[in-house]
């Protein structure tokens, strides 16, 4: 029996055991698998734990994620099908035969909350091992984490719960970690800490997640800032309004269709919000396009990317000027094909389309647009980067003014759909050729200082512009700034500072003396610590013991571990280490957005990865299992079935400890309680 290890069992380790379970259906040898599963909590639903609150949803529509393999999928290996997430909600719902009916009303277009999709991931671990051969053993190891991996041989062992497992191939699949505070970090807690002698309820939160534990000492009578408007601040203000008791109602027919009203509990803080842009994330808008519709991209292209590193001296690309113009042209081609469509016709739409193809240059597309679109109405990149008009910015009151009519236009364009509304078709294309946008960041793909840019300043537009709450967030967002419940208005730029003597944090504002002061400061964002900075003892100890090794491009480390392309972690020695592999948010910099979903449909990378991963073990376990059958045939073994316990098991108990008095870890024995 061959051993692999998963260690970490949340959406990418289950992608990892599909592709397992998927390559042992197809094994004409019925090669003996032992699967050995890690994980410290429930096996599935990884950071979408179960036990959440409802008010907390995912940013994806129901129809468009999904935790299994579909014909779309390339170079991953042997199909696995299993429902997507608005399929299984549909069984669940009493559409499936014999299921008894519960009459929900499945929006496959809707937003669920990340306890219910967590339940489905949940299942999915099941069923995968429902799925899984006779020849394929299944022991699960959820009471604690792994807290060390060592070299054993060919092999390793995982150190869990006090034992050693030895085992022959190991994947690192443990997910979004902890954060090592840094120095800054620990000398403003040992402020915060001196100054609650002035305010007992003076606090700074650093890690936003678990929501209900991050806020769940603020008082309703505590003012609590929150750095960042992204998505985790929309988890905190859920929790701290619907999670409290608070309800959001539709407003009279006078109203805008989709404007609300926020019904207060009493037990609400005061909220104050800020960041570096002074910008909420825009909507996500109503998804016209299906489960499989996807912008096909005509000018940046894989084939493109691919000429441009081939015509680069040294291959590495500049994003800012090779990527970003065909991108844009792509976002023009949407904007301006949904704009023309919806304001005169399919036929002008698509004539405009062929001469905007056919243009030669950037200046002969925008001579084209200038002859169909008023100047107007035409989509302006430095508008989107930056949409905040002088005159919002001549006074605190005329800020906040225009910031709530730009949220609210933000919602009606919302409103118009991803297809049909030119402004979010243009903003979707960022969603839908990020694949191609990978293939030129990953794996030093860019120059460093050009990858220094992306993550610097393109890659918050990004967010921004294509990866934001659901519509219905901001006129929720609207109806608490109505409410008074939040307040937004710091404009550009604004900053938080703690004053000691009074033991209150300051929120500075674009306006040089209008401040705030709060009670309690949160970081509005999930931590991706790299390596170095990653609080569990597991990556420590790998690190120390140069089994993982930093991503650099040039001088510069964008996070995560370093992977070559099959996935396979290279050391500190700078070799690929063949029966170690990392996939997810670990390997976050090496390889770009790493911690979306799978997508129907789309031949997901995050699919492809695990199989190409799953793949190289399975040819590694068939050259292995080649040796064996040849030794047998021509009855080479010194002994009867010493040679194939050698091969079988190459991992050894560890040598004693060079410490006569440490404790010896003692090695998991090989049969298990399995399920």
């Amino acid at each position: 029996m061959y051993k692999i290890a998963v260690i970490g069992l949340g959406p990418r380790g289950i992608s990892v055991l599909d592709r397992i379970i998927a390559y042992a259906r197809n094994d004409p040898h019925a090669t003996p698998l032992g699967l050995y599963l890690f994980d410290g909590k429930e096996f599935g639903p990884g950071c979408h734990t179960t036990d959440q609150a409802d008010h907390l949803l995912v940013n994806t529509v129901a129809c468009q994620m999904t935790q299994f393999s579909d014909d779309t999928v390339r170079g991953a290996g042997p199909l696995l099908y299993g429902p997507s997430f608005a399929d299984w909600l549909g069984s669940k719902s009493g559409r499936g035969p014999g299921v008894a009916a519960e009459h929900l009303v499945i929006d496959r277009n809707g937003y669920y909350s990340r306890a219910l999709f967590g339940d489905y991931l949940r299942w999915g671990f099941e069923y995968l091992k429902k799925m899984a051969p006779p020849h394929v053993k299944i022991f699960l190891h959820n009471f604690a984490n792994v807290d060390d991996l060592e070299a054993n041989g060919e092999g390793w062992n995982v150190f869990y719960d006090g034992c050693a497992y030895p085992v022959d191939f190991v994947f690192l699949t443990t997910g979004h970690a902890r954060k090592l505070p840094s120095e800054a970090e620990s000398a403003l807690m040992q402020k915060v800490e001196r100054a609650r002698a002035h305010n007992p309820s003076l606090q700074v939160v650093l890690e936003p997640y678990p929501i209900r534990n991050a806020v769940s000492s603020v008082k309703e009578r505590d003012t609590i800032a929150i750095e960042g408007i992204g998505l985790t601040t929309f988890d905190l203000l859920a929790q701290l309004t619907s999670g409290r008791g608070g309800g959001f109602v539709p407003c009279s027919k006078m109203e805008p269709v989709g404007r609300l009203r926020y019904r207060p509990s009493g037990k609400e803080p005061k909220i104050l919000l800020y960041s570096r842009s002074g910008l909420p994330l825009m909507a996500r808008a109503t998804n016209q396009k299906g489960v499989f519709g996807q912008y096909k991209p005509k000018f940046l292209t894989m084939a493109r990317v691919e000429e441009l590193r081939a015509e680069t001296p040294g291959g590495k690309l500049d994003f800012d000027r090779q990527i970003m113009p065909l991108l844009w042209s792509d976002m023009q081609f949407a904007y301006y094909f949904s704009y023309l469509y919806r304001k005169l016709d399919k036929l002008t739409a698509l004539t405009f389309s062929n001469e905007f193809m056919a243009a030669g240059s950037a200046a002969a597309r925008q001579e084209l647009i200038g002859k169909y679109v008023t100047r107007r109405d035409q989509l302006s990149w430095d508008e989107l980067v930056n949409p905040i008009p002088a005159r919002a910015l001549q006074s605190r009151r005329q800020y906040d003014d225009w910031l709530r009519g730009y949220m609210w236009g933000d919602f009606e364009q919302a409103c118009l759909g991803n297809l049909d509304g030119p402004l979010k078709s243009a903003c979707d294309v960022l969603r839908d050729v990020r694949d191609v946008i990978r293939s030129a960041i990953d794996y030093c793909g860019l120059t460093e200082q050009s990858h220094r840019w992306v993550l610097s300043e393109f890659l918050p537009i990004m967010n921004r512009l294509a990866v934001g709450p659901p519509k219905e967030r901001i006129a929720q967002l609207l109806a608490l700034m109505d409410a008074g419940v939040v307040q937004a208005d710091f404009g550009p730029g604004a900053s938080c500072v703690l004053d000691e003597h009074s033991g209150r944090f300051v929120v500075r504002s674009h306006w040089n003396g209008e401040t705030e002061t709060a009670d309690v400061l949160v970081r509005g964002r999930a931590s991706l610590p790299g390596p170095r900075e990653d609080k569990s003892p597991l990556m420590r100890k790998m690190m120390q013991r140069g089994i993982v090794s930093p991503f650099m491009n040039g001088s510069f480390h964008p996070g995560g571990i370093t992977v070559d392309r099959n996935m396979n972690v290279i050391g500190r020695d700078g070799a690929p280490q063949s029966s170690l592999w990392a996939l997810g948010t670990l390997v976050e910099g090496c390889k770009f957005y790493t911690f979306v979903l799978p997508r129907p449909g789309a031949n997901s990378t995050t699919m492809v990865d695990a199989g190409r991963a799953v793949g190289r073990m399975m040819d590694a376990i068939g050259e292995r299992s080649a040796r064996l059958r040849l030794l047998q045939a021509t009855d080479e073994l010194a002994e009867p079935g010493a040679g194939i316990a050698a091969l079988a098991y190459p991992l050894e108990r560890p040598a004693e400890p060079a410490d006569a008095e440490a404790p010896e870890v003692p090695v998991a024995p090989l049969a298990l309680t399995g399920a």
